[in-house]
């Protein structure tokens, strides 16, 4: 029996209007040719880092004219504000100990218009993948007229994967059954992925032949703390009426006009086998309304 056959009720809401944002970004590379002296090729930079980096970061330092070997003088600070924050707090050193500059002075050799700083930060394990570093390089003398004199830079510790087992997936507000797929987590975190968990299921339960299949997510991720578990909005491949498509949203993370947050708890990991999410599933392009009574259990089994 198709599970479009159930009727699907959605609860709309008035229209929220959204304003979004845009961050002007400098390009990557050198904007000055020909002239004397020294810059980074961007005012921002950022980074992923693991333990293929070795501890170490490089970041290039431009001089526009080749010549002589020279040296540029580099200052290093660190953003020491509260992760939540967006002003920094520039301190001398990282309170942490955990990044710190290599290289106060870096080297051109002769004929060469490029030098790396270097910026160590040690065991990768150390950084935690939820937060964001933020320090600040500078030159201290010899600017090139046309160059930045320092760059920003915020590193992020980059998740790297394993399979963590084979699992069955049952989501039952979409699903009438569960369906096998495989989890993967993150080394050194508590940060699992199921992957493409809702293909098979859209396609056995008819949602693709009656037109109600859009693009399904590569995986769904959540992460766990102690037992209980968090995760982001993810679309499920289902469109309600082959053209809203179906997101499912942390409880306490819809906001539209009801308060779902108590189901927040019922988020957990009961054992190292066995994960339960409990979700809102949204219409973003219906006006952000819910469905059904608006919250729905996702149960992985690992084997």
């Amino acid at each position: 029996m198709s599970r479009i056959s159930r009727v699907f009720l959605i609860m709309a809401l008035p229209v929220v209007s959204l304003f979004l944002s845009a961050c002007d970004r400098d390009s990557v590379g050198p904007t000055y040719k020909g002239e004397s002296g020294y810059a980074f090729a961007s005012s921002v930079l950022y980074a992923e880092v693991s333990k293929d980096n070795k501890g170490v970061l490089e970041i290039p330092v431009y001089r526009g004219v080749p010549g002589e070997a020279t040296q540029a003088s580099i200052s290093f600070q660190y953003d020491g504000a509260a992760s939540e924050s967006s002003d920094p707090v520039w301190m001398d050193t990282d309170p942490k100990g955990v990044f710190t500059l290599l290289t106060p002075k870096v080297t051109f050799a002769p004929n060469s218009c490029e030098a790396k700083v270097r910026v160590m930060f040690g065991d990768s394990n150390k950084l935690r993948t939820t937060d964001k570093y933020r320090m600040r390089l500078v030159i201290d003398d010899g600017v090139s007229p046309s160059g930045r004199s320092s760059v920003i830079l915020t590193v992020t510790k980059k998740l790297v994967f394993e399979k963590y087992g084979d699992c069955t997936y049952f989501d039952e507000c979409i699903f009438e059954k569960a369906y096998e797929t495989e989890i993967y987590k993150a080394q050194g975190e508590e940060i699992y992925r199921v992957m493409d968990p809702y293909r098979e299921g859209l396609v056995a339960e008819e949602y693709a032949a009656e037109g109600w299949m859009g693009t399904p997510p590569d995986y769904v991720q959540f992460t766990c703390e102690g037992d209980r578990i968090q995760f982001k909005e993810f679309p499920t491949g289902m469109l309600f009426n082959k053209v809203h498509m179906a997101y499912a949203y942390y409880p306490s993370d819809y906001i539209w006009g009801r308060d779902f947050s108590k189901y927040d708890a019922k988020c957990k990991k009961l054992n190292d086998k066995h994960f339960q999410l409990y979700a809102v599933y949204c219409l973003p392009s219906f006006q952000y309304g819910y469905m059904n009574d608006g919250v729905y259990m996702i149960d992985i089994n690992v084997k």
